[in-house]
This record gives C-alpha cells, sequence and structure tokens, in this order.
C-alpha cells in the first residue's frame, strides 16, 4: 500500500473529487494498491511525511525545504510556462483603492502559515520590499485554509487584499490562477504587485517508498491521458520534471522550523 497525500491549498472539496483518478493512475503505474487523502493543513502534511504516516505527497516548496534536508527526497517538480518556480501576486477588487502604500487599511485574506504564494511569499516581500511588518502594520490577518476561500473573503468585501502564485512578468499567470481557483473572479480580482520567484512544488517522498519510480511515474503522465488530465486539472501543471539534489537549498534558512 502506498499513501499519497495532498495538500490542502485548492480546497478539499475540489481535492477529493480529483483522488479516485489520481489513485487509479498510480495504481496503474506502480502496479500496487494506493490510498489518496487530502491533508487538513500543511503543518499536519509535514508532520504526516516525516512520521511515515504517509509515503508521499504533493507539497509546496516550503515544505518541500523543510523535508529535504532532513532525508525526504523530493522526486519532481510542477513545471508551468515553461518555468519549475514562480512568485506571488497580491490581487484586491477591481476598483478599489487598496494599496500596499496604506498597510493599516490592509485586511489580508492569507491561505495558510505554510503556504508559500497564499501567505510566506507575500509577508516576506511586504517586509523587504516595502518595510512593513504584516503582523504590525496591516489591518488584521486571516487564514482562510485555501486558496478558493481566501479569494471568496476578498470579493465578498471582508478583505482588502490576498496573494495568488503567479510568475513574474506573465499576467496570464495571474488570471489563470485566479480562475483556477474561484472561476469568474478574474473580471472582479487585479493584481497590483507581484514578488521574487522560489523553487516550485514538488513530490516529496517518504524514507520508505521508492524515489526512483514516483520520479518515473510523475515524468510519465504528460504521456497518457488521464495523467494529462491529472496535470490540468489537478497539479495545474504542464508536467514534472527530475528535481536535482537539494534544489531548496535557497530556501533552508526561511522555511517554517515549527512542526
Amino acid at each position: 500500500m502506498l499513501r499519497f497525500a495532498l495538500p490542502p491549498s485548492l480546497g478539499t472539496e475540489r481535492l477529493v473529487e480529483h483522488t479516485q483518478r489520481l489513485r487509479a493512475a498510480l495504481e496503474d503505474l506502480l502496479a500496487v494498491q494506493v490510498d489518496v487523502t487530502v491533508s487538513q493543513s500543511y503543518e499536519a502534511l509535514t508532520r504526516n511525511l516525516l512520521s511515515g504516516a504517509v509515503d508521499a505527497a504533493h507539497a509546496p516548496p516550503f515544505v518541500c525545504a523543510q523535508l529535504e534536508p532532513q532525508g525526504l527526497t523530493v522526486a519532481a517538480r510542477a513545471v508551468r510556462h515553461g518555468r519549475a518556480s514562480y512568485g506571488s501576486a497580491f490581487v484586491r477588487r477591481v476598483g478599489s483603492d487598496a494599496s500596499l502604500a496604506r498597510p493599516k487599511f490592509l485586511r489580508a485574506a492569507w491561505v495558510d502559515p505554510r503556504s508559500v504564494a497564499g501567505y510566506l511569499l507575500p509577508a516576506a516581500h511586504l517586509r523587504s520590499a516595502r518595510r512593513i511588518d504584516p503582523d504590525l502594520h496591516l489591518a488584521s490577518q486571516t487564514f482562510y485554509g485555501s486558496y478558493p476561500a481566501a479569494l471568496r473573503a476578498l470579493v465578498d468585501g471582508k478583505a482588502e487584499i490576498a496573494a495568488v502564485h503567479a510568475q513574474k512578468g506573465n499576467p496570464d499567470s495571474v488570471i489563470e490562477a485566479l480562475e483556477t481557483h474561484l472561476p469568474g473572479s478574474s473580471e472582479q480580482l487585479e493584481a497590483i504587485e507581484v514578488t521574487a520567484e522560489v523553487p516550485g512544488d514538488g513530490v516529496v517522498v517518504g524514507r520508505s517508498a521508492d524515489a526512483k519510480a514516483l520520479t518515473a511515474v510523475f515524468l510519465h503522465l504528460q504521456k497518457e491521458a488521464l495523467g494529462k488530465r491529472l496535470l490540468a486539472e489537478l497539479f495545474h501543471a504542464e508536467r514534472f520534471e527530475a528535481c536535482p539534489p537539494a534544489s531548496y537549498r535557497a530556501l533552508y534558512a526561511v522555511a517554517p522550523k515549527d512542526l
């Protein structure tokens, strides 16, 4: 039995719809029984990979950076728009005067304390590029648990800013992210600033699983119809590529240390 976990960032209800397809694909390619689950949080995902409660998982980059130096392997990483990296776009309602120059008027709708594009990157950008301490200078910060929930809070007027994954210099990547997480929201929300990029999400393999076999499986997805559908609808990626050792080294120092 291979126990594979998905992160909660897309929204649990949407992820559950895809677990059966992913299970079928993995069982066919690995020739073993597979159980696919959705983690309740990034923290739970990290703990379960370290403890061996799950054997492998699709994980955001800071989880990859947290686990890689502890002996776990990042077997493959997602490629989008030809790049295996991404940043974060601050978004606001169209027509809003919300501005990062006036932080005390901003209520932020974040995803999760371990979400890279949904919190960690924008928070780091505020501190380094804007000299804004989110904990001190924003009007409020609320974690909604997923991108759809955070964007819905923004659309509904419960916040002035939120953040989604995007690539610098690629406006289409913002629209794609908004439509992926909250269909129709690209007509209601707009980007106001984009952060620097970091290595993207990857497939982390625990100590008891076969990393080489899982690398081969995820590189093979683009060659089959079901795999292409999973890439498009679940991973929102063009393909996966093999991940060189220590690819997330640049993030080791800033990855959350608490478990």
